[in-house]
């Protein structure tokens, strides 16, 4: 027994540079300290905007290790109890699920929702195991929101009135899809570069956001 965990705890370091590993501790060891929600805008407008955001409680902040979320395979962070993060999508559909963490491995699959947004758009989607939100309560039909597990989309008002006090933990991420067939405005395109399909950590400066974006184009 003692050889199989040395062996299993060999691979996965040796293999770390390809194997998915917890990389956000929990509240209670790190918890959220960067700025207050501030709505972003898309470099692109044709693209989505999807606010992920986790209500603080008493539950969540004893928690050691935050839930990790995926889009398409792709890692992102965790998400800690009073903290938020986002994700610049393009429209379409996506596979968004969430593992749970272990030290350096994943346990069980949380959830997983197929994720579908529109260009344009605006969406919230709502993380909470021990709290989840009641539709009917408050007079909501579920079968109009996306949902999976603890994670719920919510309207806009409720959203904003949970949100606004909760923080960026890490900054949010811009996922690039397929090409579009037309450019966004001429003489730059947006995204006929191979490289804009991979998954790319953005900074928080809209600003910055754009320097980069030029930058990459030279």
């Amino acid at each position: 027994m003692r050889v199989t965990l040395i062996v299993l705890l060999a691979w996965c370091v040796t293999g770390c540079g390809t194997v998915a590993m917890p990389r956000t501790p929990g509240a209670f060891i790190e918890a959220a300290s960067g700025e207050t929600f501030e709505p972003m805008d898309t470099l692109d407008p044709r693209n989505a905007m999807v606010y992920l955001y986790r209500p603080g409680n008493q539950w969540g902040y004893e928690e050691v290790q935050a839930p990790t979320f995926f889009i398409n395979e792709q890692q992102l962070a965790g998400l800690k109890s009073g903290a938020y993060t986002w994700l610049e999508l393009h429209g379409g559909e996506y596979d968004l699920y969430a593992r749970r963490p272990l030290g350096i491995l994943f346990l069980k699959t949380i959830f997983e929702l197929p994720l579908k947004v529109e260009g344009g758009e605006t969406y919230y989607l709502r993380y909470s195991e021990d709290q989840p939100l009641d539709y009917a309560a408050r007079g909501l039909d579920p079968t109009q929101f996306m949902q999976a597990g603890p994670l719920q989309q919510v309207p806009a008002p409720l959203a904003l009135a949970e949100i606004r006090n909760l923080r960026l933990d890490e900054a949010g991420y811009y996922y690039g899809g397929d090409a579009y067939s037309e450019p966004r405005w001429a003489p730059f395109f947006s995204y006929d570069a191979p490289e804009r399909t991979a998954l790319l950590p953005a900074v928080k400066s809209r600003w910055q956001r754009m320097q980069d974006w030029v930058a990459g184009w030279f």
